[in-house]
């Protein structure tokens, strides 16, 4: 066997397996659970959140919120994290429509 027969043998298409329906049984599981995975990162924090606000002193929360806010609005180094943190996240993205 030399290598052009070797070539022309593997780039041959393989004729499709025979199973009974099972690759497509296990893509729509994957699929399902994938969705489940993205719908339970997007809602855990959320209902986290949700469940502790209540708790929050409301008064100390704001001061600190009115105290820190121009500190952080000032900051070259937020400014740097919040464009890498969007930055990633568009390229996420597009990774994911993509592959």
């Amino acid at each position: 066997m030399t290598d052009d027969d070797l070539d022309a043998m593997l780039a041959a298409p393989f004729d499709d397996v025979a199973d009974a329906g099972f690759s497509s049984r296990v893509l729509s599981r994957v699929t399902a659970r994938s969705a489940w995975r993205e719908r339970l990162t997007l809602y855990a924090p959320v209902v986290a959140v949700a469940a502790v606000v209540p708790f929050l002193p409301g008064a100390q929360f704001a001061h600190a919120a009115l105290h820190l806010t121009p500190l952080i609005a000032n900051s070259g180094a937020v400014a740097i994290a919040a464009a890498a943190l969007a930055l990633t996240m568009s390229l996420d993205q597009r990774f994911r429509e993509t592959g």
